[in-house]
């Protein structure tokens, strides 16, 4: 069983035992043979038969045609030895041998529950169907949990290893790279060259330095690649690195999309809700999990405050969270020159995230993106932004709309051609701003005032709507707000039920917890102990499905809250795994006093 511990996409970083000892992953299973030894910064040998090597060793089975004999350790059953083609025809061969097991079919899935990892056969054909490697990985997923270790021999590359990490790989090996090597193929993370065409001098790896043979310099391209993806799984950069790699193979852009567009929903149920800065650089990053579901959350969650009655459009800008900015700070100025300000709902237009309302400028990832800015906009940004901007009028009725936009105008007035245009040039240009004033004036001149105070008790419920979903409401219904924004109390009947912080979300105190337990949402539940520190996964033994990691989430048991926290794990494994923090607890109740 694995140990998670970092996250990227449907890759982490984790802890597996092999031998009685961890092996830190991903991994490469590095192939050693007496004749052609594994390197010295192996970490983990594939061996054909145990070898005197202190470093952990995984042993080929062989096949079932031609078995090798067995020589304790932990050693790999043997496989049907069929190809893709033939996966389905029956072979009396047992997929799983102690802790470890091969997949060849469908069938052999619900037969490796028992493994500790298992192992996709027929890897290299995986290399002429990215859509199938998918569907094996997520049928996998499916049915056997997060916390089996995932393994895939004869396939990775340096060019192509962040993808299948990414995809959900704990575990590849070397035997591609050594393929290519008697191929007379120069492996990089950039793609393969021809060995005589290839600059071993602009390698700068030790191999090459050196004069050592091409299969080192393979090899420890490979490793060298792995330590670059652990490093961006560490830091929650794994995605961009992807990104980066799209170009060096198609196979790779292949992998991405069809994880993306047909393994959404198993991606996002991975994906936290919070990190640090995204870098939206790649037309891909329109379809990155965060994205789709910050979009998602707006159409299925969002609804604009009842009270306003009058639609700003408004362009993004580089600093977060907007209202930080100066081009902001102007737009302000200028929607308070009109007399009624809040009958004005400020909405800003950007990519990738589409529309994203003023009150949720803090959630992530709207307060921690990136993008190139050219004024230029991509068809698909462009049908993107038309698309929500006609989902959300649609759901949002308001009785005027108004456009402060500078090259997203266009794109907007086709969406919605009675929007009013108000930039004359430059957004922040004093003929600009006063423009937007003087359509703000008249747009809200004939609407009721509305006071501020109702206003920021709309906004907080949207805030608590959109991070709970429905059930987030009961904890802002009726409540007092105090503090400055975004460092706001939230009362109710003389108690605190939640904060909201900096980072766009609302932190559950115990009361708030009560409140979010009776509507059955966001709720862990555990055996029958008073948590006196953090929550681990031994002690869990159900958790909602809708939670995920970052999530606040209540800690019970019994209908009985005792400790509210973050979510650590998504909760597939917080039910599957015994090892491992589960929910990291802020509040929980005093535990009962000694007899």
């Amino acid at each position: 069983m694995l140990e998670i511990v970092d996250r990227g996409g449907l890759g982490r970083t984790g802890r597996w035992t092999v031998e009685g000892r961890e092996v830190r992953t991903p991994a490469v299973l590095f192939v050693h043979r007496s004749r052609m030894p594994a390197p010295p910064f192996a970490e983990v040998l594939l061996v054909a038969e145990p070898v005197d090597d202190p470093r952990p060793q995984v042993r080929v089975g062989g096949s079932f045609f031609a078995p090798r004999p067995e020589g304790g350790g932990l050693a790999l059953p043997p496989t049907k030895g069929l190809p893709a083609s033939a996966a389905e025809v029956e072979i009396p061969q047992a997929a799983l041998s102690g802790s470890l097991a091969v997949l060849t079919s469908e069938a052999d899935v619900a037969a490796a529950k028992d493994a500790g990892a298992v192992f996709l056969a027929n890897g290299p054909e995986f290399a002429r169907d990215p859509r199938d490697f998918l569907a094996s990985v997520a049928r996998v997923r499916g049915t056997l949990g997060p916390t089996k270790v995932l393994a895939v021999t004869g396939l990775a590359t340096p060019a192509n290893l962040a993808g299948l990490v990414y995809a959900g790989v704990d575990a590849v090996d070397s035997s591609r790279v050594l393929l290519d090597s008697a191929r007379g193929l120069f492996d990089t993370s950039d793609g393969v060259t021809p060995a005589a065409e290839a600059d071993r001098e602009a390698c700068g790896c030790a191999a090459c330095a050196s004069g050592g043979d091409l299969r080192a310099h393979n090899e420890r391209a490979l490793h060298r690649e792995m330590l670059l993806v652990r490093n961006h799984l560490l830091h929650g950069r794994l995605r961009e690195l992807v990104e980066r790699r799209l170009a060096n193979d198609p196979w790779n852009t292949a992998v991405l999309r069809h994880l993306d567009l047909r393994h959404g929903d198993l991606l996002e149920s991975c994906t936290p809700v919070a990190g640090g800065e995204i870098l939206a650089y790649a037309h891909e990053s329109l379809t990155r999990p965060e994205v789709v579901r910050f979009r998602r959350r707006v159409r299925e969650r969002y609804a604009k405050p009842p009270s306003a009655r009058v639609l700003l459009l408004i362009p993004c800008s580089a600093r977060k969270p907007y209202s930080a900015s100066r081009s902001h700070r102007k737009f302000r100025e200028a929607i308070l020159g009109c007399g009624n300000p809040s009958a004005v709902h400020e909405v800003i237009v950007t990519s990738p995230l589409g529309l994203i309302p003023r009150e949720l400028e803090r959630f992530y990832p709207a307060r921690a993106y990136d993008i190139p800015v050219t004024g230029d906009w991509s068809r698909d940004e462009a049908a993107m932004v038309s698309e929500d901007l006609r989902a959300y009028v649609a759901a949002n009725r308001y009785d005027a709309v108004v456009a402060h936009l500078g090259a997203e105008e266009a794109i907007v007035h086709e969406a919605l051609p009675d929007a009013v245009l108000t930039a004359k040039g430059r957004t922040t240009s004093d003929e600009s701003l006063a423009s937007l004033t003087r359509a703000l004036k008249e747009a809200t001149a004939p609407l009721p005032s509305v006071g501020r105070g109702r206003r920021f008790a709309e906004e907080m419920a949207n805030i608590a709507r959109f991070q709970f979903g429905e059930p987030g409401r009961a904890l802002v219904e009726g409540a007092e707000f105090k503090g400055r924004f975004p460092g706001v109390h939230v009362r109710k009947g003389g108690a605190q039920v939640a904060m909201h912080t900096e980072r766009g979300l609302l932190s559950l105190t115990l009361e708030g917890g009560r409140i979010l337990s009776q509507a059955d949402a966001y709720c862990v539940e555990i055996e029958d102990f008073v948590p006196k520190g953090n929550v681990f996964a031994v002690g869990v033994t159900a958790a909602s499905p809708e939670i995920r990691i970052g999530d606040e989430v209540v800690v019970r048991h019994g209908g009985e809250v005792r400790a509210v926290g973050t979510a650590r794990m998504t909760p597939r494994e917080m039910a599957d795994a015994d090892r491992g923090e589960a929910v990291h607890v802020r509040h929980a109740l005093e535990p009962p006093a000694a007899a």
